[in-house]
C-alpha cells in the first residue's frame, strides 16, 4: 500500500469492516432497553458518552496494536490469519442470530439500574467495543502498512462512532421504520458481508505467509 489508490481501498475496507462488526442498528434493542426510563437528555448522554468510550478505547488499540503483536512475537500474517478466522465465527454469530448478536433476547435482560455506568458498561463493552470489534481492530491495524493508513482508520472508526452516535439519537424511529424483522435483516446481510472480508483477511495474512501461493 502507500498510493493513493490503495490507500483509499483500505479506508473503505476498514470502514467496512468496522461498521458491520460494530453493528449500530443490532445496537438499537439494547440501547432503547437500557435507556427506557431516562429522559431525552439523559438518553442522549447515554449515546454520546457510549460512542466516546467506545472510540477512545478502539483507537488505543490502534495505536498500541503493532507493539502488541511484537510483544507477543507474533508476525503480521499470522494474526492476519487468526483474526479472519475469529471474525468468520463472529460473522457465523451474526448469520445465525445467536449469542451476542440475538439483540433482541440479550435487551429483553438488560436492566440500567444493574450498572453503575451503563455507557461503559455494557453499552461501551461488551457492545461496541467488544471482542470482535478489538480482534477488527488489531487486523486492520496489522493491514496498516504507513502512517497514512492508520490515520485513514482513526478517521474511518471516528466515522462509525458517529454514524452510531445518529442511530442511536434516532433508535426509536429508526426501529418504528425498520421493525424487527427489518433489523435482523440487516444484521444477518451484515454478517455475510463481514464472513466474506474475514476470508479475505485469511487469504491476504496467507499469500504474505507463503510468497509462493501468488
Amino acid at each position: 500500500m502507500g498510493v493513493p489508490g490503495s490507500a483509499t481501498t483500505f479506508f473503505i475496507t476498514a470502514l467496512i469492516s468496522l461498521f458491520v462488526i460494530i453493528d449500530p442498528s443490532g445496537n438499537i434493542f439494547p440501547y432503547l432497553a437500557l435507556s427506557q426510563a431516562a429522559a431525552p437528555q439523559e438518553r442522549k448522554s447515554l449515546a454520546r458518552h457510549a460512542c466516546l468510550y467506545a472510540f477512545l478505547i478502539l483507537a488505543l488499540f490502534i495505536a498500541v496494536g503493532r507493539v502488541i503483536l511484537t510483544f507477543f512475537g507474533l508476525s503480521l500474517p499470522a494474526f492476519q490469519i487468526a483474526g479472519g478466522l475469529i471474525l468468520f465465527r463472529i460473522a457465523f454469530d451474526m448469520l445465525e442470530g445467536r449469542g451476542h448478536f440475538n439483540r433482541l433476547d440479550t435487551s429483553s435482560s438488560l436492566v440500567a439500574a444493574d450498572y453503575r455506568d451503563i455507557a461503559l458498561v455494557p453499552m461501551t463493552m461488551p457492545l461496541l467495543a467488544g471482542p470482535g470489534a478489538i480482534s477488527t481492530i488489531l487486523v486492520l491495524t496489522s493491514r496498516a502498512d504507513s502512517l497514512l493508513e492508520q490515520g485513514l482508520l482513526l478517521a474511518a472508526l471516528g466515522l462509525v462512532m458517529l454514524l452510531t452516535y445518529v442511530v442511536f439519537r434516532f433508535a426509536e424511529q429508526l426501529l418504528g421504520f425498520l421493525k424487527e424483522s427489518g433489523v435482523r435483516l440487516l444484521t444477518r446481510i451484515m454478517g455475510l458481508i463481514l464472513a466474506a472480508l474475514a476470508v479475505e483477511f485469511v487469504l491476504q495474512g496467507l499469500r504474505a505467509a507463503f510468497p509462493a501461493w501468488q
